[in-house]
């Protein structure tokens, strides 16, 4: 492909550090035409009744987004608060894509929270509170929604524009490393894509589809999770082709961006062949 995305403006939830997903797709976006827009977690006039430990958090957080988001993908790439826990948020950076005259051709949800995953330990599905088991429903699959809802009502969203969404095979099987609370919230991510994809698609030519992805642990959020590691390993000996890696997935997220493909519902695979096994 060879500036397939020319023309073409995409925003990138989920960038957090060097080595987010988010980024390495984002750095093909670019490669490929694409203009740039990013979202990151910071804090906003939303934020009420903050302690001091968490305003510094936020703070903290949007700035390293920030100088991650300019030093890899340039310092004339648009960066913006939007907390997806917050719906007014939400709202006020789609008016804000309004008022400055951006219309999106894409969008990347890779946005995921897990509580019960803490300091590389995933708490037993019997442990889970029902606070735990909303909060990954809400920031891992209804976000997409609530994104998609409040791009759609500002009228941000081209007509065939495509939206991609990253998941985890996770979502459907058993996993040989414990990914519970959060693979259910990825299972309810992959059933709405489908549902947007017959409303969207009927009503405006818009493409939706989801990517599961090899385990990957040079994030932080794979880094967190308890026995990763070791599901790496077990995958590139398993595998038909190994392992995939970030390059691969960021080629398949382009060509998903591409404009009338006619690929919609679908959740792909690039894990190197691992779901076909038993």
């Amino acid at each position: 492909m060879e500036n397939a995305l020319k023309n073409q403006t995409i925003l990138i939830t989920g960038i957090t550090d060097q080595n987010s997903l988010a980024l390495r797709i984002a750095e093909e976006c670019k490669r490929q035409g694409a203009t740039l827009i990013c979202t990151g977690l910071g804090k906003s006039k939303f934020h009420s009744a903050l302690s001091e430990n968490a305003q510094n958090y936020l703070e903290r957080t949007f700035n390293d987004f920030t100088n991650t988001v300019k030093s890899v993908l340039g310092a004339d790439t648009k960066t913006y608060v939007m907390d997806v826990s917050i719906q007014d948020s939400i709202n006020e950076f789609a008016s804000t894509l309004a008022s400055e005259g951006i219309e999106l051709n894409g969008f990347l949800h890779s946005i995921a929270m897990d509580k019960t995953i803490r300091a590389g330990k995933v708490k037993p599905i019997m442990e889970v509170t029902r606070e735990e088991f909303m909060d990954a429903m809400n920031i891992s699959a209804y976000s997409m929604l609530a994104v998609i809802q409040s791009l759609y009502a500002a009228k941000r969203l081209a007509k065939q524009a495509s939206l991609v969404a990253l998941s985890y095979l996770g979502a459907e099987k058993i996993v040989s490393h414990p990914y519970k609370n959060i693979g259910i919230a990825k299972a309810a991510l992959e059933r709405l894509i489908k549902e947007l994809a017959i409303e969207l698609g009927k009503s405006d030519g818009i493409q939706v589809n989801g990517v599961r992805f090899s385990p990957y642990t040079a994030s932080k959020a794979g880094g967190a999770i308890q026995g990763l590691e070791e599901a790496v390993k077990q995958c590139e000996e398993l595998a038909p082709l190994g392992n995939a890696n970030a390059s691969d997935l960021a080629y398949e997220v382009v060509y998903l961006f591409r404009k009338n493909n006619r690929i919609t519902g679908e959740i792909r695979h690039v894990d190197g062949g691992y779901h076909i096994r038993g």
